[in-house]
């Protein structure tokens, strides 16, 4: 029963302070130096439907809405704003919305609408769940990992955005071993366990990218379409490697961590262990990991393509197409992301057996 309450008492103050953090984005238009508004009411004026020549149907519909500004000393403004059923790219607004708005020619016009109190309580529920359930030192350590390795990303796509003729691989391979060195170095010290994890990722990660670069060279990139990639203002190619490069190393990481875990842990058991004991445990743990990382990879991949997978089947393209020119690139990753999983079992479990043995038979002679 006491177990009870105190998981009780947790969920508790994990929700309340959710709540909190909630309501304080929802009150905290007066640091925006834009204008913010909350819709007040609204009144539908038409309501027309569109058929295109796909025979999707739908529906267009002109929403006036009265706004309240919030840091405007509390001033109402009408905004007319047209939004289609299907919500595609228009936004249908509701009573008790805030929005962004901006000021053009004199009249206020939408911006984009306020999700700041939504992403504050979802931040706040996740610190607060990692502090309750998480020892205080580990917490610290990885909230810290966390935000240097935001940082480091924002500074690298800076850098990338800013800087001409910039070699976009080669600086995204330094950054990737930056952002796992310096996330191995918070969350687990340094430590050999740390170390024996980072060379093993990447050895594992420049594997695995290295074999896609050597079947894209030797068969010219035929059927991989790097000119889908959407929003790409520079050559599309060395960005895709640089994704491809950080997807990878996040799969390779996670389960070389497990391994070199499950090691350690087998050699403070029983120490003077042979290279075989070691070796067999390695391939074990990656057998019970290898499926769920390889499942989670292509869950991923299927959530980020049904939108426009919808899209494209709504507008009358058949799967052939859709797999060539919106499922492309996607499958591609994640199948390298696979290759990778797969072979940081033996690469990890090979690398730490080594360690270990070698470790045995140092102490041994001493």
């Amino acid at each position: 029963m006491r177990i009870v309450k105190r998981q009780l008492g947790r969920i508790a103050i994990i929700l309340l302070a959710t709540v909190l953090a909630y309501f304080i984005g929802r009150f905290d238009s007066f640091l925006y130096q834009n204008p913010v508004g909350q819709v007040v009411s609204i009144h539908q004026t038409t309501e027309q439907a569109t058929t295109d020549e796909f025979d999707n149907q739908d529906a267009q519909k002109t929403q006036d809405l009265t706004i309240k500004l919030l840091n405007r000393s509390n001033q109402t403004i009408k905004i007319q704003n047209q939004v289609m059923e299907s919500q595609t790219m228009t936004t249908n607004y509701r009573v008790g919305d805030q929005i962004l708005l901006k000021k053009q020619g004199g009249d206020y016009q939408i911006d984009t609408i306020k999700r700041d109190s939504t992403l504050l309580a979802l931040t706040v529920m996740l610190l607060t769940s990692v502090r309750v359930y998480v020892k205080r030192k580990k917490t610290n350590f990885l909230m810290l990992s966390l935000l240097a390795n935001a940082v480091l990303f924002v500074l690298a796509l800076f850098v990338d955005v800013h800087v001409k003729n910039l070699p976009v691989v080669p600086w995204f391979i330094l950054i990737a071993v930056v952002l796992s060195a310096l996330s191995l170095g918070l969350v687990l010290g340094r430590t050999k366990q740390a170390r024996i994890t980072l060379y093993a990722t990447i050895v594992t990660t420049a594997l695995a990218v290295s074999v896609m670069w050597l079947a894209l060279k030797l068969t010219g990139g035929l059927g991989v379409h790097f000119e889908t990639m959407s929003f790409v203002t520079q050559v599309p190619a060395p960005i895709f490697y640089a994704q491809a490069i950080i997807g990878v190393l996040g799969a390779v990481m996670d389960e070389a961590a497990d391994i070199v875990a499950g090691l350690f842990g087998l050699h403070r058991e029983s120490q003077h262990r042979p290279f075989e004991d070691y070796w067999r445990a390695g391939l074990s743990v990656g057998r019970e990991i290898l499926g769920t990382l390889t499942n989670v990879l292509f869950m991923i991949f299927i959530a980020e393509t049904i939108p426009m997978v919808i899209l494209m089947l709504r507008n009358g393209n058949n799967w052939s197409y859709i797999l060539d020119q919106v499922m492309n690139l996607g499958i591609l990753q994640t199948v390298v992301s696979a290759i990778g999983i797969v072979w940081a079992v033996p690469v990890t479990s090979v690398m730490t057996a080594w360690l270990l043995q070698h470790r045995d038979e140092e102490e041994a002679v001493k």
